[in-house]
């Protein structure tokens, strides 16, 4: 998956209950080659869409 991709299905995961797991991010970038920037992205696209990362 690209970053678009990564984030537009980490928003429909989030969008369910208000948050996302790491382990759910994990899951979607696993196998992407994702520099620090792209991490920013994701992480950015995730608090402006009022979705909390949570551990386990």
């Amino acid at each position: 998956m690209n970053v678009p991709e990564i984030i537009g299905r980490a928003i429909e995961i989030g969008t369910l209950d208000g948050r996302i797991t790491f382990d759910d991010l994990n899951e979607l970038c696993e196998g992407a080659m994702l520099d620090p920037k792209d991490i920013d992205r994701i992480l950015n696209a995730l608090s402006e869409a009022g979705i909390r990362i949570e551990g386990d």
